[in-house]
């Protein structure tokens, strides 16, 4: 999978709880079964851990971190190879805190999550890591938005907003060609019509101030590849 594919996915399945019908029906076409089943126990669990991703510009590399546990798999490669690198980290940190508990102690949470990891085998882990990756960093999250075509249809995507604010324009390619939408806010519900083809922005409940243009392909430096490794 390359780093676009693998990136889109992730932030559907971010974004995305059980009950957003149209996500859910993209995540069943995107996901293998064993991944979705996994997705869905996750989307149940309480609390979440995620596994945020990035890729590291200055030493050139991705990174996979194991929720705020301060563990973290790397690689040259690809954001999935830094996922294997930590999922090794993360079945051997599992074994320290066990072998460690009854002299060291911990807590029932902590002990629940490292049975259920030692329940996995190495794909079942390298699925549970999967499901959790996220791209959110500091402000910028990523939430999903309701895209309105010029029939009357509508999409769920998964979009950038940046201290909770959507973008006031994004680019998507649409059939091969990158197509312009502008968003609006009504109720506090995000959605983006075709430039030209929807409500004016300055007619809708939206943010006084855009947080500006913003490219479904790596929204944010740090995301993708550097431009040398094009």
């Amino acid at each position: 999978m390359d780093d676009n594919a693998f990136f889109e996915r992730a932030i559907l399945a971010s974004a995305a709880e059980p009950d957003d019908e149209d996500a859910v029906r993209q995540l069943r076409e995107l996901l293998t079964p064993e991944e979705l089943a996994a997705w869905e126990s996750y989307k149940a669990s309480e609390p979440r851990i995620t596994v945020p991703v990035e890729h590291d510009d200055e030493n050139d590399r991705y990174v996979a971190e194991w929720g705020e546990f301060g563990i973290q798999g790397t690689s040259p490669a690809s954001y999935e190879a830094a996922l294997d690198a930590l999922a090794a980290h993360v079945r051997a940190w599992a074994g320290d805190v066990r072998d460690a508990g009854p002299r060291l102690g911990t807590t029932a949470e902590l002990r629940s999550l490292v049975d259920e990891l030692d329940e996995l085998d190495d794909e079942a882990l390298r699925t549970f890591l999967l499901v959790r990756v996220s791209f959110d960093r500091g402000g910028l999250t990523f939430g999903l938005a309701e895209f309105v075509e010029e029939d009357g249809s509508t999409t769920q995507r998964a979009v950038p907003f940046a201290d909770g604010r959507p973008p006031a324009e994004i680019d998507l390619p649409v059939d091969g060609v990158m197509t312009t939408y502008q968003s609006s806010v009504r109720g506090g519900l995000v959605a983006f019509s075709r430039v030209g083809a929807g409500p004016s922005i300055a007619a809708t409940l939206r943010q006084e101030e855009p947080t500006g243009d913003v490219s479904a392909e790596f929204p944010q430096p740090g995301f993708g590849p550097s431009s040398s490794e094009a």
